[in-house]
């Protein structure tokens, strides 16, 4: 990774600078006013998903269902998936989010790719920092279905919650978004308001505020931790696929644990800024002293390599640096 970032004055690198000449390179200025405007954000398949990305990623995810489940998704009717009742499914209705495939990041090189994306860590960058870790990576493919999911925010702290983003969600559409297809609803500007929905302003139906995505296929769908968001039920025939990538602050819990479960061969293959994502940095969740110590090791190695790669634009603290190198 090139460094970036002019020297803030006192001979560090300056990480704010640094990431606005990434979102300028990158073609990406208007989808930051986007997201401090009204909370998300649709990047285009052109910036988003360039050499066939999206394609890629959607035949694969249709691999790894195939490979679950015994059976191939029907993207064409959705009736693999209609009204699809077997996890998340609501007493006396059907799953709002259709079926949810989880961990995918270990699932091929192509999710690598995903996750390195130029555009996809820039922008959760901007939102969450240098240090910014994987919390998930999932794809939900829904067909059609009466139930909406409700509007909700991805912080799991109880409100008030701080403006600054300490999750943040980049999803790749991977079909079609529109009312009928099942959109992704948000009310915008909400993440201003750093509190989750209450009581019927929840219920997406009936939320006047709350507004469906349309974007085509290929595009990136990004949003701040804070901002309220669900999904209208698709009406329309077909299978609507999207694959959430789930960012959060280091200090944050994640939703996967992939300390120690990434191989070294995928470790080796990638940048040194990959280690770091998929959480080979973090020391914590250690079971006693030798385990702790171990991981401190391990974490001071990818965090270095990582530090020196980004010219010194990640914090570390070091004490815990030295320490544990």
């Amino acid at each position: 990774m090139a460094a970036y970032g002019s020297d803030s004055g006192n001979g560090t690198p300056d990480p704010l600078a640094a990431i606005w000449e990434e979102v300028r390179a990158l073609g990406l200025t208007s989808h930051v006013a986007d997201l401090d405007a009204h909370g998300f954000t649709v990047i285009p398949p052109e910036l988003a998903t360039p050499n066939g990305l999206a394609d890629r990623l959607r035949e694969a995810v249709l691999d790894v269902a195939e490979a679950r489940n015994g059976v191939r998704p029907d993207v064409a009717t959705g009736g693999t998936h209609a009204g699809y009742r077997k996890r998340f499914a609501k007493e006396g209705g059907d799953s709002p989010f259709g079926e949810l495939l989880q961990s995918l990041i270990l699932e091929g090189p192509v999710f690598e790719e995903a996750l390195m994306n130029p555009a996809l860590l820039a922008i959760t960058t901007y939102l969450c920092g240098y240090g910014v870790v994987l919390s998930s990576m999932g794809c939900f493919l829904k067909g059609p279905n009466e139930t909406p999911v409700d509007l909700h925010c991805d912080t799991l702290l109880p409100s008030p919650y701080p403006h600054e983003a300490l999750i943040c969600n980049a999803t790749y559409l991977l079909t079609d978004f529109d009312l009928e297809n099942g959109a992704t609803a948000f009310v915008p500007g909400s993440h201003k308001w750093c509190r989750a929905p209450r009581g019927e302003e929840g219920l997406v139906l009936r939320n006047p505020q709350a507004v469906a995505v349309e974007a085509p296929a290929g595009s990136l769908l990004v949003w701040h931790g804070n901002t309220w968001h669900g999904a209208f039920p698709r009406t329309a025939t077909g299978l609507r696929m999207s694959m959430p990538v789930l960012m959060a602050r280091p200090f944050m819990r994640t939703e996967e644990d992939l300390a120690d479960q990434v191989p070294e061969e995928t470790l080796r293959r990638n940048p040194p800024r990959f280690a770091v994502l998929v959480q080979q940095g973090i020391v914590y969740g250690y079971r006693g002293h030798t385990d702790a110590n171990r991981r401190g090791r391990r974490a001071a190695k990818y965090l270095g390599a990582y530090q020196e790669d980004c010219g010194g634009l990640l914090s570390l603290d070091p004490l815990r640096m030295h320490l544990y190198g």
